[in-house]
């Protein structure tokens, strides 16, 4: 797919841009994943400092020298956008099925999962599996959360670093929560699901965990 992000963007692909720029030595003054002036300032300045046609537009040439080849390739325009109801999920993420519709919201990185060969290891667990686990009744795997739903992808190292970035593309999430405890509000066929990607966390080393909540 083409690449081209501009004014006319925002979402995750808008946030690993600001980030960039920022770790380059560009400030985009914020990274809150809206391409507006200050970002594409930053933009023009670092295509100037490249000797790059200086447009404020993202392409394939300012992505690679940006990013690197390597991470180019995940760059790759779709981003998740502010719809009139609230952040929108990207690509082919639908609801469905059990748990206030979650279950079919994490399809898609079950799927993606699979085309890895890296296995799906936990869903839902009830009380007394929960406690052995030493969970809480607050994590969206517990069967007593009837509008949650998680599912975790036994997995390490740079295969899990690939996974977690495939996930946080396909639903829209930040590239900057991996790694981190926030929860991150999408828009799947008109509901509002709250998803938190925990990868290289505490507890998180020997697999990749996508927790979904109906909000």
């Amino acid at each position: 797919m083409a690449l081209s992000i501009n004014s006319n963007s925002r979402g995750s692909d808008v946030t690993r841009l600001q980030q960039a720029l920022t770790t380059r030595g560009f400030n985009p003054q914020g990274v809150d994943g809206a391409f507006g002036n200050n970002t594409r300032a930053a933009v023009i300045a670092f295509q100037r400092a490249q000797g790059i046609t200086a447009d404020g537009i993202v392409g394939p040439d300012t992505s690679e020298r940006l990013f690197g080849s390597r991470e180019a390739k995940y760059f790759d325009g779709v981003s998740d956008f502010e719809g009139p109801n609230g952040p929108s999920a990207p690509g082919d993420v639908q609801a469905g099925r059990g748990w206030g519709g979650s279950e079919g919201v994490a399809d898609t990185a079950k799927a993606l999962a699979r085309s890895m060969g890296i296995p799906l290891t936990s869903t839902k667990r009830n009380l007394a599996d929960t406690h052995r686990v030493g969970s809480t009744t607050g994590s969206d795997h517990y069967t007593g959360n009837t509008n949650a739903y998680a599912a975790d992808f036994g997995v390490s190292g740079a295969r899990g670093d690939d996974l977690a970035r495939r996930i946080a593309d396909a639903y829209g999430i930040p590239r900057s929560n991996i790694g981190t405890f926030n929860r991150h509000t999408i828009t799947v066929d008109g509901q509002r699901y709250s998803v938190q990607l925990l990868w290289r966390v505490s507890g998180h080393y020997d697999h990749v965990h996508l927790g979904i909540r109906r909000a």
